[in-house]
């Protein structure tokens, strides 16, 4: 009974809060009209953000509070422009981002979630080159490609207001479709096609087996190499001059992956669909949705689904704040499920994003977790955070 009102709560704030339409940052390397530019030009970008997490219920309450932290340092480098008598020009750039981070959070040893609550928490590691990779484009920007050690997150399935746990939603499944298998930055190629303001479509095949932490040229071209790939279509409609993407995706998987039913048997080919939307409904207010279906052989989590929305300037004397809730909903597969516990995993969470100046922004956070460690007799768990992020 409780579950059911907190989702019934959640679910009437969403379609009250629906949000302002507010783009994340995954690419910092937009290259402005060519002419305002000249190869030699150079970006940089560092940022900082800090992470307290604590929790209130759950499998584990003693010392739940956790602190964790990201340090990013990213250069962009011009390496050629080409300026055309009409359009953007096109150019070549390369980009190199490193990372830093410490702490552990407190999703698997204290809460108990399914879902990965902080998609910031990295484990602890000193600064690595987490990506290294060259971008160019031809026919005055219709194609772009991206060669190198790239992250496919950054290019697929997006989202307006549900896509950045830097500075949106902290839970990997208000991200990303949770039951997409996107590998970690390895190495890969993308390409995109962009004919029109309307549509474009974009591919990626990259290194399954990659780890952020090496350069995956053993993994890439080894004995056995596995990979993923992705598709993506997306239409732009643009209802009464309101922004919109609606994009639709077909993944596929290479790697041997073990059937959950404890038998021997492996699947060879594994393949999915999803798709992830987000409107802007009126000056103030845009809301996001996403779905994804996966095989239930090989994949614990079958049907997944998010949407909420963010509103900015709730506060009238707050016009910059951002006010943000998402609602995620997976259905576990029921090969080698025990019967005690929970198919359906759900998590809300809602968040406000205060910005004190240009390059410095505070955002508490609430995330209500329910049946904590896959336990149907589990009461819902509440996690509490705060996040500080300084940008430069």
């Amino acid at each position: 009974m409780a579950r059911k009102r907190i989702l019934l709560f959640v679910n009437v704030l969403i379609v009250v809060f629906l949000c302002n339409f507010v783009y994340a940052e995954k690419n910092m390397c937009d290259v402005p009209d060519i002419g305002t530019i000249s190869p030699g030009d150079y970006k940089t970008s560092l940022s900082l953000t800090h992470y307290w997490q604590g929790s209130f219920g759950g499998v584990n309450d003693k010392n739940s509070d956790r602190i964790s932290g990201l340090y990013d340092f990213d250069i962009c480098y011009l390496l050629g422009a080409k300026k055309h008598s009409e359009g953007l020009g096109d150019y070549a750039l390369l980009e190199i981002s490193t990372q830093s981070s410490f702490g552990h959070g407190v999703t698997d040893s204290k809460v108990g979630s399914f879902f990965n609550l902080n998609e910031g928490v990295k484990g602890d590691y000193a600064f690595i080159i987490d990506k290294l990779f060259v971008e160019f484009t031809s026919f005055d920007r219709l194609l772009t490609i991206d060669i190198g050690k790239i992250d496919s997150i950054d290019y697929f399935d997006h989202s307006a207001v549900a896509n950045e746990y830097k500075d949106q939603f902290y839970a990997y499944p208000l991200v990303q479709t949770d039951n997409i298998p996107f590998p970690s930055k390895g190495l890969g190629v993308r390409v995109q096609y962009d004919p029109s303001p309307f549509w474009y479509a974009e591919a990626y095949i990259g290194d399954a087996k990659a780890s952020s932490r090496e350069t995956g040229f053993n993994t890439t071209f080894g004995d056995d190499p596995e990979y993923f790939s992705i598709g993506e279509i997306g239409i732009r409609p643009g209802f009464s001059e309101k922004r919109g993407t609606y994009r639709f995706m077909l993944w596929h998987e290479s790697e041997d992956k073990a059937y959950l039913d404890g038998s021997s048997k492996t699947k060879r080919n594994n393949t999915g669909i999803a798709v992830s939307f987000d409107q802007q409904l009126t000056e103030k207010l845009t809301g996001f949705f996403r779905y994804g279906w996966a095989g239930d052989k090989v994949n614990e989590e079958k049907n997944f689904c998010s949407y909420g929305g963010e509103i900015v300037g709730l506060f009238e004397s707050r016009k910059n704040d951002v006010f943000g809730i998402g609602y995620a909903h997976g259905l576990r597969s029921y090969e080698g499920l025990p019967s005690t516990d929970a198919r359906e995993i759900d998590l809300i969470e809602t968040y406000y994003k205060i910005k004190i100046n240009k390059n410095m922004e505070i955002s508490p956070d609430i995330q209500v977790v329910m049946h904590p460690g896959g336990l149907k007799s589990e009461s819902p768990a509440i996690v509490f955070g705060l996040r500080s992020r300084m940008k430069f």
